[in-house]
């Protein structure tokens, strides 16, 4: 297969280093000069779980020519504009975009390139950009694939044969329905990047959990008003999450599900944390949470919880909050202060 992936960072890194090297012709399109210039030189190195390098060919955006077949879209959420822009001049009516984004990226991109030419993925293997030229694996998740009308498609079990080169891919007949309960997980994932510290360490504090079960519960039943019925992922049933009448049992194998998945990447810390701490650059926070409250407006239901940790995350990246324990404690005030009527899980 021939595929062209926007964003050569550490999702679009791994994949497209996989591909290379199982035989398919990758194309990079990366905005970072210095990235391109290294793979240019180099190659790309993949280290962590896995360890190699590939030499595929790699462009600034303003090079790309010709007519595109498969585009990966792997860029930051915020990016998704400028970087549909790019590509929307090369795309064939044969042409289909899988949005690997965090977040509710793929209604963007099918409202920008029609929903025929769209393809939603859900994925939670871990993968960061390390230096230029360089990409760290950090640990194996879930890989799905599926058309947005459900369907499973030639093209589809095309790219599961290619995806599973990295390892093994799901066709799913209900694609939105993981991208939803991954963003369900993601409202946790930042919650966590409120402290500087490793994620099962802060998962396994049990005075935190009914904070983390709200957050993902506010995102659910937006999902569910806009008529989305959300997918278990990494072992996790996310409706678990809201059902008041979910055994101990089912609440405790999710915790452990979720917990082990993360146990097991050599990176314990999540992107947010990363783009904060490390890389000090605005995170996907509002990308990825404020369409999620806008359609809460819409459906009307509130999410103030999610507006919180928004804005708490917005404070973390400009300075005016700092890291730690306070912050979930701040936001477990904030829960517990919520009216209890208004479906409150605890």
């Amino acid at each position: 297969m021939r595929f062209t992936i926007i964003g050569a960072g550490g999702i679009g890194g791994v994949i497209g280093a996989h591909l290379a090297m199982h035989g398919h012709q990758v194309t990079f399109v990366e905005s970072r000069r210095e990235h391109v210039e290294a793979v240019l030189s180099r190659g790309l190195t993949v280290s962590g779980i896995v360890s190699l390098t590939v030499r595929p060919s790699i462009l600034l955006p303003g090079n790309l020519t010709g007519v595109v077949d498969t585009v990966l879209l792997s860029v930051k959420a915020q990016d998704t504009q400028a970087a549909l822009a790019a590509v929307l001049p090369h795309l064939s009516a044969r042409s289909c975009v899988v949005s690997l984004q965090n977040g509710l990226e793929v209604e963007r991109v099918a409202s920008a390139v029609g929903a025929s030419r769209t393809l939603g993925a859900e994925i939670t293997f871990g993968a960061y950009y390390s230096d230029p030229g360089h990409v760290v694996y950090t640990g194996r998740g879930d890989l799905s694939i599926g058309e947005l009308n459900g369907a499973i498609t030639a093209r589809i079990e095309e790219l599961q044969h290619a995806f599973t080169s990295l390892l093994p891919t799901k066709a799913s007949p209900n694609i939105l329905g993981m991208i939803w309960s991954k963003v369900a997980l993601g409202s946790m994932w930042f919650a966590t990047a409120l402290v500087d510290e490793d994620v099962p360490v802060i998962f396994q504090r049990l005075e935190y959990r009914p904070l983390f079960r709200h957050l993902a519960a506010e995102v659910v039943q937006v999902a569910k008003l806009s008529g989305v019925s959300c997918e278990p992922i990494t072992g996790i049933d996310m409706t678990a999450f809201v059902d008041r009448n979910a055994s101990a049992d089912t609440i405790a194998r999710c915790w452990q599900a979720l917990v082990q998945s993360w146990s097991q990447y050599e990176s314990k810390r999540t992107g947010v944390w990363r783009d904060i701490a490390v890389r000090h650059r605005p995170t996907e926070v509002a990308s990825i949470l404020g369409p999620v409250v806008e359609r809460g407006v819409a459906e009307r239901v509130g999410t103030p919880l999610l507006e919180k940790l928004a804005m708490a995350i917005s404070e973390l990246e400009n300075g005016s909050r700092q890291f730690g324990w306070h912050n979930l404690e701040d936001l477990t005030k904030y829960f517990i202060s919520l009216d209890r009527t208004r479906g409150v899980v605890r």
